[in-house]
């Protein structure tokens, strides 16, 4: 189970090569781990801090994040009271993950955290995260504008070992 939906590999073209351009721009509303099944190996621990919501906090890899592990996510969508899976969602092997999806569309400031970027596999340890946005300048528009929850999950052997949920607002860009 690579891919949830087929649609996302064609639009990851368009979007990397410039051809379609969000015009959005997000905030942070809520973040909270997501605890292992039987034991977490990889913590997340967020919060939102200021009147931006900017992200603070620690990852903590007991392991190795390496190529034994997928890394998912899912995206859903608020509509009429309750979430609806969105179209988009993608499972990958941690250092495609990481190259394709991490580095593209979601990647740290190196002032803001010293989580490794285009690395691969990323060494057990620490990692922090001071006072960062997420920006949406990469992504193509391919989300709703509105509220919109994010759900990664570290798994290996379809087994749950960590990972967090997110809630942004997106809104168009001078509105």
């Amino acid at each position: 189970m690579c891919f949830k939906y087929m649609g996302f590999p064609l639009l990851l073209v368009f979007s990397t090569l410039g051809l379609v351009r969000a015009a959005l721009e997000t905030r942070l509303e809520f973040i909270t781990k997501v605890e292992g099944d039987s034991e977490t190996l990889f913590e997340f621990n967020f919060r939102l801090l200021g009147r931006e919501h900017l992200l603070n906090g620690t990852m903590v890899f007991h392991v190795d994040l390496d190529n034994k592990f997928e890394l998912s996510n899912e995206l859903f969508e608020h509509h009429d009271g309750a979430w609806r899976p969105s179209t988009i969602g993608v499972c990958y092997k941690a250092c495609v993950y990481l190259r394709t999806i991490y580095d593209k569309y979601f990647s740290l400031s190196s002032m803001g955290s010293n989580f490794p970027s285009r690395t691969c596999p990323v060494k057990k340890g620490e990692y922090y995260v001071r006072n960062e946005g997420v920006s949406a300048d990469s992504w193509a528009n391919y989300a709703k504008t509105g509220l919109n929850k994010f759900i990664l999950k570290i798994k290996k052997n379809n087994i749950v070992y960590g990972g967090f949920e997110a809630i942004l607002v997106l809104t168009e860009k001078g509105t």
